[in-house]
């Protein structure tokens, strides 16, 4: 039985470019691993994909959920400018936690996803947020032993 090759060949490219081209039937599953490994590495998860089965338009998305922290304005502004020069205003959404792009055309969404990546890892344009520790709920709270 041959063995497989790990991580997939989409993966490992994904890994050396900074995003996944999700244009697959398993986009599920290469979503689910590129995820965990942008995760494991903190890095901005970065990917695009087909609008629909036979389309040759893509959705490009940026998800920070996998970083420590989110965009500063001015890496807000950034995108919103790049974006300009490859989509319509009203087919992109840039928050400073992430970004969708709609509309790209093939050739253009791996050279924009590109742009993306090296514009957020840019000095100035990314912050570490400072979260505040979570509560304990009640319900985790141990009660505490009587002396005496």
């Amino acid at each position: 039985m041959p063995e497989k090759s790990y991580p997939p060949r989409r993966i490992r490219t994904a890994m050396e470019c900074g995003f996944l081209n999700a244009r697959s039937r398993k986009r599920d599953a290469l979503l689910r691993e590129y995820g965990l490994w942008c995760w494991r590495m903190g890095l901005p998860m970065l990917w695009f994909e087909a609008r629909g089965q036979h389309s040759r338009l893509n959705r490009l998305h940026l998800e920070l959920f996998t970083t420590p922290g989110c965009l500063t304005t001015r890496g807000h502004a950034e995108l919103i400018g790049l974006s300009a020069r490859y989509v319509a205003a009203r087919h992109a959404s840039v928050t400073p936690h992430g970004a969708v792009w709609d509309r790209l055309g093939s050739e253009d969404a791996a050279q924009f996803a590109r742009s993306i990546f090296r514009t957020i890892r840019r000095k100035g344009n990314y912050q570490i947020e400072l979260r505040a520790p979570a509560a304990v709920p009640r319900l985790l709270e141990f009660p505490r032993a009587r002396v005496g």
